[in-house]
């Protein structure tokens, strides 16, 4: 295959990410927003608006490549640092939200009478959010790193203009990145035990409906982790790289597709999957989005029958 082929299959998919992504992703914030509320699904509301945002921001990317890497929208200094800064904030954002969701369906699983306020959860999402973006912009602020598209990766780099806070900077983002991957791991092995060993005999449609939520929470972690793990694997080989030489070595190879594929299109296409995971995992889910579908196609054929009325009745 060559470049051009490769570049116009990436361009493709990141496409598929926005005509699909967005409206799915549309229909599971519905569908989350509507539903009783509890402390998952208000973890569910944040996964799925992430997951909306980064479906909308892999358009550039897309446009990007099917212009033979021409800047096209991030030629544009402003867009490019905002794309560039948010796009930072996703892959930390979306680890940490992964990680609430798990742990919590944990704890609720060994600890089953104890409650915790949905506002206080709030709070905290809220709060690292706010720090994950307040870190990005004083970095950007105080002079240490730029953002500027690179045609070989097709995006906007952060460039730091200091090497002491590039290695800083990425050593902070790789433990960001791995220290929810344990944890993870952790509540996914756990939660199956108490599932496994509990009484399957008391509160037997209790315990079916607790059984279904968390495989489906493991299965969604689980996939998590597929799309997630390279983007750590290779923050790691930066590290490891820039720390031991002084500057990152690396061919043409690793900054056309290695960079783009760790960094872009594994985070971009997990924002697709998510919202297959709640169609074959959420009955609720299933239904909720049958009727809004077939809602929509009544509200479309009675719409035209009124504009053919009324045309006929003019004629």
């Amino acid at each position: 295959m060559s470049v051009i082929e490769a570049d116009i299959t990436l361009a493709v998919l990141c496409f598929l990410c926005v005509l699909l992504g967005i409206p799915a992703n549309l229909l599971s914030l519905n569908y989350f927003m509507r539903k009783t509320s509890n402390i998952s699904t208000c973890i569910y509301i944040a996964i799925t608006t992430t997951d909306f945002i980064t479906c909308f921001m892999v358009l550039p990317v897309g446009l990007s490549l099917s212009a033979r890497r021409h800047g096209m929208m991030f030629s544009d200094k402003i867009f490019c640092s905002l794309w560039g800064l948010f796009w930072e904030f996703i892959p930390y954002y979306s680890a940490f939200l992964v990680f609430s969701l798990s742990a919590l369906r944990t704890f609720a699983l060994i600890k089953p009478f104890v409650r915790i306020r949905n506002k206080k959860v709030v709070r905290v999402l809220v709060g690292y959010g706010v720090f994950l973006i307040t870190r990005q912009v004083l970095g950007v602020g105080l002079g240490y790193s730029h953002y500027k598209f690179q045609p070989n990766t097709t995006y906007c780099w952060n460039q730091a203009t200091d090497t002491n806070f590039q290695i800083t900077d990425a050593v902070f983002s790789c433990l960001q990145l791995a220290f929810p991957i344990l944890p993870i791991t952790v509540s996914c092995v756990t939660s199956s035990l108490v599932i496994t060993l509990s009484d399957k005999n008391s509160q037997q449609s209790l315990w079916a409906m607790k059984r279904k939520a968390t495989v489906t929470i493991i299965i969604f972690t689980l996939v998590y982790l597929v799309f997630h793990v390279p983007v750590f694997i290779n923050y790691t080989r930066f590290i490891i790289s820039l720390y031991w030489t002084g500057r990152f070595h690396q061919g043409v190879f690793f900054e056309q597709y290695v960079w783009l594929m760790t960094y872009v299109m594994t985070v971009a296409v997990n924002s697709l999957v998510n919202p297959a995971v709640y169609l074959f995992r959420m009955s609720r889910f299933k239904t909720e989005v049958f009727k809004m579908v077939l809602r929509k196609q009544k509200e479309t054929i009675v719409r035209t029958r009124h504009i053919v009325g009324d045309n006929s009745r003019r004629q």
